[in-house]
């Protein structure tokens, strides 16, 4: 499969979320809600509340005591429910309604200083898990080409839609359902496409 800049097959993709998994038990519990993907969109998903920010400190989202009142007093209400808390981020074909609508989103919580497109993105991500990827330094790194705001979400898009990469998720997905029970990468089994392609694309960044 193509992520960003790099390449990788299925059964490598395995192995690094196998490690993944093991290693980041927490951050697949308490942020992603697995299993059982509990809370999509969180307990209000039409605003974000102290529930969330403490959820995206597990991934290491480092919030600053400035951060947070400013977080739960943007008014975001109306760009919240123009985004359904299921929209793909495969439906999103830069251009359409539900882009426009997910940048339009994305503005609103753009322009604090201290507050920039990792920690956005962890947010924007628990919001709204089928649309907004997580974006790191590492995930920066492998979509070098397109690193933030639309072009980073139509890049990710791209990747997404890639019929070879169609291929490829779903055959990651059956193998990841296919891990023994004891295994810890058989939540991810649950995760949306879109977490699976920023979880590698973090690994592959972090890997040059």
């Amino acid at each position: 499969m193509n992520i960003g800049t790099r390449k990788i097959v299925v059964d490598e993709a395995i192995a690094q979320l196998r490690l993944y998994a093991e290693t980041n038990g927490a951050v697949l519990r308490y942020y992603d809600g697995l299993p059982g993907q509990t809370l999509i969109g969180g307990s209000d998903p039409n605003q974000v509340t102290l529930e969330d920010l403490a959820r995206t400190m597990v991934i290491g989202s480092d919030l600053r005591a400035l951060d947070i009142p400013w977080l739960l007093e943007v008014d975001a209400e109306k760009e919240f429910a123009a985004v359904p808390v299921d929209a793909k981020l495969e439906d999103a074909a830069p251009g359409s309604e539900l882009f426009e609508a997910a940048m339009a989103l994305d503005e609103k919580f753009s322009g604090h200083r201290g507050f920039g497109q990792a920690k956005k993105s962890k947010l924007l991500h628990l919001k709204r898990p089928f649309l907004y990827p997580v974006s790191d330094s590492f995930i920066r790194m492998t979509y070098t080409n397109a690193a933030a705001g639309a072009e980073f979400l139509s890049a990710v898009h791209r990747d997404l839609v890639n019929p070879a990469n169609v291929r490829d998720f779903k055959l990651l997905q059956v193998r990841l359902m296919q891990e023994p029970p004891t295994s810890s990468a058989r939540v991810l089994s649950e995760a949306p496409t879109l977490r699976l392609l920023d979880i590698l694309a973090s690994l592959l960044g972090e890997a040059k």
